[in-house]
């Protein structure tokens, strides 16, 4: 018996190899016909964990691995799901805050990437001077703290230079490029960028106008992450000190739909074009 990581890069992203222990797991756990109870049991731990660690969101140690294992009666996948869950447990290398820990590994990893914002670039999108003015507007954040996070997000938007970037669909809310930040210099600087960014031939970058009027994420940014496994999406909702992930099917779908719904309402991308030129024709 064995458990094949299909349709994966290699492994080598924390991330990953949480999705891939969990789901691994529940399908051994199905197969032997055990309750998550059964297997909190074996550990002598709550269900919680378990039902987290089926989700993707933690890992095990060798010992629970192998007590695991014991339970489901596979002792033969030993090796490969303690490596596994040794990868698991390895840090991401991206400075952010620890709880954009997992979504940045994620991100690293998806082969599209839908996302909606209402009043900020994506950090994907962001230039340097703008990622730090968004940075720094928090006042709790220390100079040294917004260096890191500023290093962080020019460090994933390595991976748009690759030579097979992720596909980006991104809209952004009228409000997000006519908003101020940084001062006209910094704002000017961000929208050349935009236009300049949005003729790459994998991104679909869209504003919505002010005009399409009300919305269901008025005021709510998300993230909808596809991962190479096509089994595999990842909702991502940030606030300003915590961020919720969305794994549930239904949950999914609410909000990839919802994000088909604000493309079609948002300009095409002569329009978007047209818009950032205004702005950036006020700003002169």
């Amino acid at each position: 018996m064995y458990i094949v990581f299909d349709n994966m890069h290699d492994m080598s992203s924390p991330v990953i190899a949480k999705i891939q222990l969990g789901r691994a797991m529940r399908r051994l756990r199905d197969d032997a016909g055990k309750s998550r109870d059964e297997a909190a049991s074996a550990l002598d731990c709550d269900v919680s964990k378990i039902s987290r660690i089926e989700q993707g969101k933690g890992s095990l140690k060798t010992l629970e691995v192998e007590a695991l294992l014991w339970l489901y009666e596979a002792p033969d996948l030993r090796d490969q799901l303690v490596e596994t869950a040794r990868l698991a447990r390895k840090r991401t290398a991206y400075q952010v805050p620890p709880w954009q820990r997992d979504f940045v590994g994620m991100e690293a990893e998806a082969r599209t990437i839908l996302e909606y914002q209402p009043e900020v670039v994506p950090a994907l999108l962001q230039t340097e001077r703008y990622a730090r003015a968004v940075l720094a507007a928090d006042p709790r954040r220390a100079p040294a703290e917004v260096d890191r996070y500023v290093g962080g997000r020019l460090a994933r938007q390595q991976r748009l230079a690759e030579e097979v970037p992720p596909r980006l669909r991104m809209v952004l809310s009228e409000g997000a490029i006519r908003r101020s930040v940084g001062g006209p210099a910094v704002h000017r600087e961000q929208l050349l960028w935009l236009r300049k960014f949005a003729e790459r031939p994998s991104v679909d970058l869209r504003v919505l106008p002010f005009s399409a009027g009300a919305h269901a994420a008025m005021g709510i940014g998300f993230v909808v992450l596809e991962l190479p496994d096509p089994e595999v999406r990842i909702g991502y909702v940030e606030t300003l000190d915590s961020a919720d992930y969305l794994t549930e099917p239904a949950q999914l779908d609410r909000y990839a739909e919802l994000f088909e719904r604000l493309f079609d309402s948002a300009a095409d991308a002569e329009q978007t074009a047209a818009l950032c030129a205004e702005v950036i024709g006020q700003l002169d």
